[in-house]
């Protein structure tokens, strides 16, 4: 009888359980290519990279997608591997620094005074699908200010937008199509800081 209890009281709490999904989480980086030395642009310049301005919904690690105007939804299965805002800012930073566009390139939380700094406003980062889910492509779009230190007001200012079709109709699809959009937004964006600081 004692089995037969111990048996049942197993039983019921496996059927309590609740199983939760296996969650996959994916890296923001952008996809590896030439990279463009801009060296010479401002050799003697210097520059800090202020932390990206963004919704409070890319601040935090969840996938989000739209298969209209007016909604928002989360993938329940995928997320980013850290906010999408701190990823663009580093991918950011990194690009500046390896297109050697400055003499020194700076993180937001560096103490050191710079000639300038670069404000940069995530206004739009969102994988879109079609109504019936066959059709999918994502779409980046941020506003940058070049601003002088001593004066503070902004050298140059721009927006740049990147599209690029999903392959696969998927939250890993989306990813590497975000991958690739960064790619090139951010070869864009050098070569508009190369010539804004001259």
């Amino acid at each position: 009888m004692k089995y037969i209890l111990l048996f049942l009281a197993v039983l019921i709490m496996n059927a309590c359980t609740v199983v939760s999904p296996h969650i996959v989480e994916y890296k923001l980086k952008a996809v590896p290519t030439d990279i463009v030395s801009l060296s010479k642009s401002c050799p003697t310049k210097s520059l800090k990279l202020a932390q990206s301005f963004s919704a409070n919904s890319l601040m935090s690690q969840t996938m989000k997608y739209t298969q209209d105007s007016f909604s928002e939804y989360a993938f329940s299965e995928s997320k980013w591997s850290e906010s999408p805002n701190r990823a663009f800012t580093q991918e950011l930073l990194t690009s500046i620094r390896e297109a050697h566009i400055f003499e020194s390139v700076q993180g937001f939380r560096s103490r050191s005074k710079t000639d300038y700094i670069l404000e940069s406003n995530i206004e739009e980062f969102m994988q879109y699908f079609s109504a019936d889910a066959t059709h999918s492509y994502v779409q980046i779009r941020v506003a940058f200010a070049l601003v002088d230190t001593q004066s503070a007001k902004p050298l140059d200012t721009v927006t740049l937008s990147e599209r690029v079709e999903v392959k696969d109709i998927s939250a890993k699809g989306g990813v590497k199509a975000f991958n690739e959009a960064l790619s090139k937004l951010l070869q864009k964006s050098n070569l508009w800081l190369a010539k804004a600081c001259e």
